[in-house]
């Protein structure tokens, strides 16, 4: 058909053609993931094969580091209002994920020693938990027959892989493609960058977790496979303490060894307290203030704002572009953290500016002008 022949063709055609455009067109072309179907049978991150029979409108998140998996879920907005129980999502600087759900005080909370029993009570169709909780909590569960999910989330490609298990389940993997997309969107600047630097230009880092019981105060390293060593390699660093941890959790290290490292960067954190109740305190010790990297002004504390950035928590990726630019400022003076936070809690959970200004921002301003 030529171009005079097309312009006879009737205007009553022209609202199919954007029926057929939108009903077939789009949805092959516009790289929408596909919606699940159900029944489900998937894999969790311990290759755990489950099925679900729905979508599922009764999800109880459980056991300890309930937080991790919680922040994680609440990034699917429609799934919010569908979680009838939840477990301890306060470290001690308040409890993020009220100020996402108006409803979130009549959701039932959980003891973080919770027993099956008392999650069966809850008529679950779907119960999330981290996968060390499984052997105690998931498969008492699954024998059951109750669904139960095991989250891993504790370096960036579990984070990846357990927000996909999540889009599927709860039949929401546009969204699910959607945060991996922001994601990469925040990492793989840094990754360009901080990938071809020489090792010498590469900063020896030191990341420590202080921690307090009682009377007794601690510094801890992370296991080198977990998100906090992670951070310091995607921003450029050096972790100097790898060869001390390859275990599975947190190690206790003494002044001595810190001093032993010498590292030319400090990072400290704290997960159950703000870091201005604790990190003037350590820094202007006299021990501390011997260090090279004090005597160089090259101590920081990690920020938080409701959570630190130094753990597996959706803001790891804020952690890692807020350590780029302390690294490496000449590569990062374009990353403005402020923005970076804003659009971060708009994209991710949807909260007006004006609620990031007044609720999360403050809790910040120290840390991000160190």
């Amino acid at each position: 058909m030529n171009v005079k022949n097309t312009l006879h063709i009737s205007i009553r055609l022209f609202p199919m053609v954007l029926l057929l455009t939108a009903g077939l067109l789009f949805p092959l072309f516009s790289g929408a993931a596909p919606a699940t179907h159900y029944p489900l049978t998937i894999e969790d991150s311990l290759e755990n094969e489950i099925t679900i029979d729905k979508v599922p409108e009764r999800v109880v998140l459980a056991g300890k580091a309930t937080l991790i998996s919680a922040n994680a879920y609440y990034l699917f907005e429609e799934a919010r209002e569908k979680v009838v129980a939840i477990g301890k999502t306060n470290q001690g600087l308040g409890n993020f994920l009220s100020h996402l759900d108006n409803d979130f005080d009549k959701v039932t909370k959980l003891s973080s020693e919770v027993g099956p029993e008392q999650i069966v009570a809850h008529r679950p169709d779907l119960v999330i938990v981290r996968d060390f909780m499984y052997k105690r909590l998931g498969a008492p569960l699954s024998k059951l027959g109750i669904p139960v999910l095991s989250l891993n989330l504790e370096s960036a490609a579990a984070f990846t892989k357990d927000i996909r298990i999540l889009g599927k389940i709860l039949n929401q993997q546009d969204r699910a493609e959607e945060i991996v997309s922001i994601y990469d969107e925040r990492l793989n600047p840094l990754k360009e960058k901080t990938d071809s630097l020489s090792e010498y230009d590469k900063p020896r880092v030191l990341m420590l977790y202080y921690s307090v019981r009682g009377n007794d105060s601690a510094f801890n390293i992370p296991p080198q496979d977990w998100i906090q060593t992670y951070q310091v390699k995607v921003a450029g660093g050096a972790p100097v303490w790898t060869d001390s941890n390859i275990g599975n959790g947190w190690k206790t290290v003494n002044f001595e060894q810190i001093a032993a490292w010498d590292p030319d960067t400090i990072v400290i954190t704290s997960f159950h307290s703000a870091p201005e109740s604790f990190f003037e305190n350590i820094i202007s010790s006299d021990k501390w203030q011997k260090l090279g990297a004090t005597k160089q002004g090259r101590v920081f504390a990690f920020p938080s704002d409701f959570y630190s950035w130094a753990q597996p928590d959706v803001r790891w990726i804020l952690g890692a572009q807020w350590l780029a630019q302390i690294l490496h400022p000449e590569l990062f003076d374009n990353i403005d953290m402020a923005e970076e936070v804003r659009s971060f809690y708009s994209d991710m959970y949807n909260i007006p500016d004006s609620d990031i200004s007044a609720l999360v921002l403050p809790r910040l301003e120290k840390t991000l002008n160190q």
